[in-house]
């Protein structure tokens, strides 16, 4: 009987060693990772999928109470420091809760700016391209300088136009968060931090270039054809048809046909000329553009009144 029993356990064990050998590599940890920088799933040995899962939960969760109380310092220092730990998945929704928050809060910080108080003391201390930090620094006024880091704090930069000075959302800060998003979030930041580096217009006229005009709108088209099912697709679309009027029309005091004789730009017949040379996509946006250039070639490059129906058939102002 002992021996039977001896037998019977010999054999168990030697099954379970058997089976052990056999399993995959990594079966312990059957979590899968994404690959994405930062990703915490089955990384540390002994660490788990749903371990990683679990802990990148709690640090989405983490930033929820932050976000919805509308501290936007608090948040902006959490995901500073946590955001590598979550899934793309939750960066990204992080990301865009933050940037809805960012819109939300805006208009009480331009009324805060609005002040004629205010407003006379940004005058002695304002330089473009300027961090609010390094304003702040500026001034001999308590309150200005405490309004100034607060809103530097809160992801805000200064901007200004007719006279005026006025918080605007800095998305050359949201860069940070490019290697954790989605790659839809990723691109929309891109697109964002080029308009909050450089806007196109100001005091009713362009501040960049007509190829930077034209090549801000093909990006913009790019994004429309990659990512159409994007939680941000609306708002690039609406961006896009902005870049395709001053494209075709240009701006008050920045028009692309010149108000005396009614002749099309000379700079933006050479950025024209030169992005259709280089550029042979399928993209409608440079079909249309292709086509009105041929038209503006074959009449002298004037505003005619076949011209104005190519305009008004193709591109029609917004």
């Amino acid at each position: 009987m002992k021996k039977h029993h001896v037998l019977s356990a010999a054999i168990a064990l030697l099954m379970g060693l058997q089976a052990m050998m056999s399993a995959p590599a990594g079966a312990a940890g059957s979590g899968s990772s994404t690959g994405t920088p930062g990703s915490t799933a089955g990384a540390k040995s002994g660490g788990s999928g749903a371990t990683a899962a679990s802990h990148a939960e709690a640090v989405y969760k983490g930033a929820l109470p932050l976000l919805s109380s509308g501290n936007l310092p608090g948040t902006i220092a959490y995901m500073k420091t946590k955001l590598y730990a979550v899934t793309p998945y939750q960066a990204t929704l992080l990301t865009l809760k933050l940037e809805n928050l960012h819109k939300a809060l805006l208009p009480s910080w331009e009324k805060k700016f609005s002040s004629s108080d205010i407003q006379r003391k940004l005058l002695t201390v304002y330089r473009g391209g300027v961090s609010m930090a390094k304003l702040a620094e500026s001034t001999e006024s308590p309150a200005l300088r405490a309004m100034l880091q607060s809103a530097g704090e809160s992801g805000y930069k200064l901007d200004t136009a007719e006279g005026s000075f006025y918080p605007v959302i800095d998305y050359a800060a949201y860069r940070k968060y490019k290697p954790y998003v989605t790659e839809d979030i990723s691109s929309y930041i891109s697109i964002m931090a080029a308009e909050s580096d450089l806007p196109p217009s100001k005091d009713n006229g362009l501040i960049i270039a007509w190829g930077e005009v034209a090549d801000r709108a093909l990006t913009q088209e790019q994004f429309i054809q990659t990512y159409p099912k994007s939680n941000r697709v609306q708002a690039v679309k609406k961006l896009y048809n902005q870049y395709a009027v001053n494209t075709f029309y240009g701006q008050n005091n920045t028009p692309l046909f010149h108000y005396d004789n009614q002749e099309m730009d000379l700079e933006a017949q050479k950025a024209y000329a030169s992005i259709l040379a280089k550029n042979g996509s399928s993209s409608a946006f440079l079909q249309k553009l292709d086509g009105f250039m041929k038209l503006m070639k074959s009449n002298g490059y004037l505003l005619d009144d076949a011209a104005e129906q190519y305009l008004k058939t193709e591109v029609p102002e917004l």
